[in-house]
Order: C-alpha cells, then sequence, then structure tokens
C-alpha cells in the first residue's frame, strides 16, 4: 500500500489513519506545489520529481519534525515506546485509550473545554482512561515527585477526577464559589470570611490560625495512604514566579509538620509524612491558603487526634 506525501514548503498532507506492518511505501514529491490527500483519495495538483522509499512502521529512532521521507512514521501503529510513554509523568505521547461513551460509568461528565477549573495536561491525560489503565502513585513515587517539585504529575483516579469535575460545577452553581462553599461547611466559624485577621502573621504559629481537615477528594494513592489538608488564615508567602513557596515560608511549613504530625508518630515518624503546597496554578481553591500532607501506615486513632474540632475554632 502506497501513501503520498508532500514535503515542499515545509507541509506534509495528511495519512490515513491505518497502522501498516512490516514495511510501507511512500512516494515524496519535491516541487512548488502539492498533493490534496484525505482518507480516501489523493488528488494530484502537479508535480515535478518523486522517488519512493520504504520504511518500518516501528521506527524506533525519529528526530522531533521530519527531515526525510525515512522519518515519518503512520500516525494510529501501537509502538513499544508508545507503551512505555505512558507510564507515570511522561504524557509525550498520547494514551492509546479513548473516552469511553457517554453512557460508561467513567463517562465525563463535564467536558474538557467546560471544566469548572483549569485542567493540567495530566488532568486531560487521565480523563482519556478508565479506571481499569490508572496507575496509581506509590509512596515511594510521591516521594520522588514532592522531592523534585513535580506537582504537576499528581492526578487522581477517572472517575474521581469526573466526579470532582461535576460536584465542583454544582458547587459553584450552588454556593457562588468553591470559597463560599469552604466557609460553610469546613473551615471554622470564629473565622468569619476574608480577608481574615489572624492572631499571628506567622503561619502555624498560633493554633487557632489553622484547621486540619481530611481531604475530601485525595489523588489516586495506594491503599495505606491518607490525604490530609491543613487550612490556614495566615498568609503563606510564596514567590512571584510560579506561585511556589519561598525558602522562608517552606522552612516554616516544615517546622510546623515536623511538630504536628512527625513528632506525634515517635521514632520513624520522618518516614510516614509527605507534605507540599501546590504552587498557585495548580491550586482549584486558590482563594484559601493550605498545604497538603500525605501520611503512610497511620493508626486512625491518631488521624481523628489530627482533625478534631477545637473549642478556639467555634464561633
Amino acid at each position: 500500500m502506497a501513501a503520498i506525501i508532500s514535503l515542499s514548503r515545509h507541509r506534509v498532507a495528511s495519512i490515513p489513519k491505518i497502522c501498516l506492518r512490516g514495511y510501507a511505501t511512500v512516494t515524496c514529491c519535491f516541487d512548488e506545489y502539492y498533493f490534496a490527500s484525505s482518507h480516501s483519495y489523493t488528488t494530484l495538483v502537479k508535480q515535478e520529481t518523486s522517488r519512493t522509499t520504504s520504511f518500518r512502521c516501528h521506527n524506533t529512532s525519529r528526530p522531533k519534525y521530519p527531515t526525510s521521507p525515512s522519518d515519518l512514521r503512520v500516525p494510529g501503529c501501537e509502538t513499544r515506546e508508545r507503551k512505555n510513554a505512558q507510564k507515570m509523568g511522561d504524557i509525550a505521547l498520547p494514551p492509546l485509550s479513548k473516552q469511553p461513551p457517554a453512557n460508561h460509568p467513567n463517562a465525563d461528565p463535564n467536558p474538557v473545554d467546560e471544566s469548572p477549573f483549569p485542567l493540567t495536561a495530566v488532568d486531560k491525560w487521565v480523563l482519556s482512561q478508565t479506571d481499569e489503565e490508572f496507575s496509581y502513585h506509590s509512596w515511594e513515587e510521591l516521594r520522588t515527585l514532592i522531592q523534585n517539585n513535580d506537582l504537576s504529575v499528581l492526578k487522581r483516579k477517572p472517575s474521581d477526577l469526573r466526579r470532582y469535575m461535576k460536584w465542583t460545577a454544582e458547587t459553584k452553581a450552588s454556593y457562588g464559589s468553591m470559597t463560599n462553599y469552604l466557609l460553610a461547611h469546613r473551615l471554622p466559624k470564629a473565622w468569619g470570611a476574608p480577608p481574615f485577621t489572624p492572631v499571628s502573621d506567622i503561619p502555624f504559629a498560633d493554633p487557632s490560625d489553622y484547621c486540619v481537615l481530611l481531604n475530601d477528594w485525595p489523588y489516586g494513592f495506594e491503599p495505606g495512604i491518607t490525604h490530609i489538608v491543613v487550612w490556614t488564615r495566615t498568609a503563606i508567602a510564596t514567590d512571584h514566579d510560579k506561585g511556589d513557596m519561598t525558602p522562608e515560608s517552606r522552612k516554616i511549613v516544615g517546622d510546623f509538620v515536623k511538630r504536628y504530625f512527625v513528632d506525634r508518630l515517635g521514632s520513624g515518624g520522618e518516614d510516614k509524612v509527605l507534605y507540599f503546597k501546590n504552587w498557585v496554578a495548580l491550586q482549584s481553591v486558590r482563594a484559601l491558603e493550605h498545604i497538603h500532607v500525605l501520611v503512610k501506615d497511620v493508626d486512625p486513632a491518631i488521624i481523628e487526634e489530627w482533625t478534631q474540632v477545637h473549642e478556639w475554632h467555634k464561633a
């Protein structure tokens, strides 16, 4: 089977989305005009010179952009590197799975272009999967991601992400904003409404300025990992580049996590606690300050102790 491709004026005609096994024959035309092709036919406009070459469908060495006919690949081929690219964090190639049908349990209740919050590239990749295809974050993987500050790779299970999108859209429709919902149902009544007036200008210095809650919409973790959110009415300093913590605020947050979580677990506690603060661009609730704390294999009684409602939080 032959496919006709034009390289004149840096234009490449489309190739039917078929998967060729073995060798594919490509005829290339180098002139000032081109061939207009579709899935069913090819129309010749003008041809000066041409030559024919063959290449393997599963070509493992290709430049970023085609520089010769042998560099071109037929779209739709299921290659080994495409499978490898679906490992966590590598989204250079799109996943093979397609969106589930509308009546599927994992169907997207909100199209990507109608999401109630900005979707990252990873979110869009996850939405193309089913729960069975999803790879859960392990503890060691999370440790590496947080150490490298690669927070954009964190992802929810496909069905959870779709439900979160739906819930966010409905909540915004009912309350006007996520901030209004959190103030009404999750944050201490004693805080009142923003802008808050904290007791201390130093984050986490006064217990009445923060509250510890379980995350209602955790990321997709392996069993045994609990996702906690610590909300604070004291601002946490961030840089002006991407909204990440400054070195000073990172130390303040780290000291608090050690004091509140790690020390409570005793010997070996540092191996059971991870924390991070999403960059401003990654936050779905930007109006209220919060950090994320992950704990592994912690007694539920201790988690309940951490997240209890205190008297100083009541109005």
